[in-house]
């Protein structure tokens, strides 16, 4: 997320809105975008409706039943969606929980959308 901060000047200048999503709680995202000085909204999801949607939620029982994997039972992926105006998703990328946000690739994608 602190990366998406550092180049907000830069989505922005693409015409763009950057928006965080997770399936925590409102005070949560509140208190964490506060402690790391976001400046982009971060919208809950804790019915998981977005993330199921978007085939981002790890939803698979078998995650319950090792207690190592239990952590990440009914925790969303980590993913970079570009959706345009009108609801298309004109970019996909679904990473595992320490992937590195790809903010260059993305930038590169929304040059060439435009």
């Amino acid at each position: 997320m602190v990366a998406f901060q550092l180049d907000l000047p830069k989505f922005e200048a693409a015409n763009t809105q950057v928006l965080g999503i997770s399936v925590d709680f409102n005070a949560a995202n509140t208190e964490f975008a506060t402690k790391l000085g976001l400046k982009f909204p971060l919208l809950s999801d804790t019915r998981r409706i977005m993330s199921r949607a978007y085939g981002v939620l790890n939803d698979n029982p078998e995650l319950a039943k090792d207690p190592k994997r239990i952590p990440a039972y009914l925790r969303a992926k980590r993913a970079w969606f570009i959706i345009d105006r009108e609801g298309i998703v004109r970019y996909a990328n679904v990473d595992d929980p320490r992937g590195i946000m790809p903010n260059d690739e993305l930038l590169e994608v929304l040059k060439k959308l435009q």
